[in-house]
């Protein structure tokens, strides 16, 4: 009698086992295939790479295993290429402009090398989809070939150079600060903050400055960054730059001002971080609902490492700073730039008075002025193939003076010398130092 109980209470479970499981088919539908509409075109190399590693999920031509037709395996599926082609869809990839299939190609590249794509669950049941170095070498071939320098580009120095014009007589910005459509405001008076890190990249051509305010850039100093404090708020000022074959790469035209604040309450689902993009010199905010949020955070969890943030120079296990956040006190930044051959990377500071001076060509000068040109050593950034940032300080150089006497000062490292290796006069560095005219920065 107490068998025939437990037979029947077993067979009951099973049953209701079975009926659950079968239910749970009727759920959800398990994922469907669109028409291809507007594949991407590459080379074939390419597209053999992308079909085996990335095609299942991040195109309409997903191939599913029999166990991916089966609850609750396909819901996790669906989830997964419903949210994967939402990023990016090769079967749909030539209705994006040229400017977002080439950040969606280095930002796949990227998440390549930081192993975060494909997916390690994917990769453990599809082991054809593991990329390996020379696939990663094909794709990263690819992505520098998309993005050639054009050397002296005309149309950028003379939107340059208007810009410019405006900007010598304050007739930028004299709207309100902007808002974008998650709330984050622009954020006046960061030129006065702490110089965070100066980078350039070479996949979309652009030269940039990043501040961080004293929360941000005391957690920085204190090497407490996972997480940032509360609060903390990072701005970054993008330029596309002007190069020149001798390496020489400048700020040109504004491209964007781009910030992240730390408020978890109100960002809890990107990791308690706020991003906003105001576009040009009118500052035009960046995505027309809050879900531009979404997109920013999943480019930046590449670096989740340091809670999300790209450019940061942390201490890389080295008795002193490998890469250094230099403190200028109350100088504010005139202009960057930077030398792909010489592998620097500069920051021009002065004071208000040097300001004045800049904005003027150089051409008058006044009682009290300070310059300082800290010059560091290019470093590749770990975080995203395609962008330098700075590396450690290699000179620091100050010009001081009046209308009557200009001054020149080695503060630290050592004198500049010419191309034929001989040091170079202080009268000639001032020169030097003076024909870099100030980039705009609202």
């Amino acid at each position: 009698m107490k068998l025939s109980f437990w037979k029947t209470r077993s067979g009951l479970v099973i049953a209701l086992f079975i009926l659950m499981v079968t239910a749970m088919q009727f759920i959800r539908q398990p994922v469907q295939n669109h028409a291809v509409t507007a594949p991407i075109k590459a080379p074939e190399e390419v597209l053999g790479i992308l079909k085996r590693a990335c095609y299942d999920c991040h195109s309409n031509e997903t191939k599913l295993s029999w166990y991916d037709h089966i609850a609750p395996v396909s819901w996790l599926v669906a989830a997964d290429v419903t949210e994967a082609r939402s990023r990016f869809n090769f079967s749909t990839w030539d209705t994006l402009s040229s400017a977002d299939q080439q950040g969606r190609l280095w930002e796949m590249v990227n998440m390549v090398l930081t192993g975060k794509m494909p997916l390690s669950t994917y990769t453990a049941t599809h082991p054809q989809s593991r990329l390996s170095a020379k696939d990663i070498t094909v794709l990263k071939e690819y992505v520098t070939d998309i993005s050639p320098s054009k050397y002296h580009d005309t149309t950028i120095i003379s939107e340059a150079a208007r810009e410019f014009q405006q900007f010598r007589q304050q007739s930028l910005l004299s709207m309100e600060n902007p808002v974008a459509a998650n709330g984050v405001a622009y954020t006046p008076g960061y030129r006065e903050w702490q110089v965070i890190s100066t980078t350039n990249r070479f996949d979309n051509h652009s030269i940039r400055v990043v501040y961080g305010n004293a929360l941000a850039a005391k957690a920085i100093r204190d090497n407490r960054i996972n997480p940032f404090p509360e609060g903390s708020t990072i701005v970054k000022v993008v330029w596309n730059s002007i190069e020149e074959k001798n390496g020489d790469i400048i700020p040109g035209s504004l491209n964007s001002v781009q910030i992240m604040t730390k408020d978890n309450q109100r960002f809890a689902d990107s990791e308690g971080w706020g991003f906003a993009k105001f576009n040009g010199t009118a500052l035009k905010p960046y995505g027309s609902t809050p879900m531009f949020n979404t997109t920013c955070f999943n480019c930046h969890k590449i670096a989740s490492a340091n809670d999300y943030v790209f450019n940061l120079p942390l201490v890389d296990n080295a008795p002193k700073p490998a890469r250094e956040m230099f403190d200028a006190g109350n100088l504010h930044v005139i202009t960057s730039f930077a030398n792909r051959q010489k592998q620097t990377m500069s920051v021009l500071y002065g004071n208000t008075a040097a300001q004045q001076s800049a904005l003027a060509g150089y051409e008058k000068h006044t009682p009290g002025e300070v310059f300082r040109l800290v010059t560091y050593k290019q470093a590749d950034n770990k975080y995203w193939y395609g962008s330098y940032i700075n590396g450690e300080v290699q000179t620091v150089e100050m010009v001081s003076g009046d209308a009557d006497k200009l001054t020149y000062q080695l503060e630290r490292g050592h004198w500049p010398v010419n191309s034929a290796g001989n040091k170079v006069d202080a009268a000639v560095r001032i020169n030097d130092i003076f024909s870099h005219r100030p980039s705009v920065s609202p």
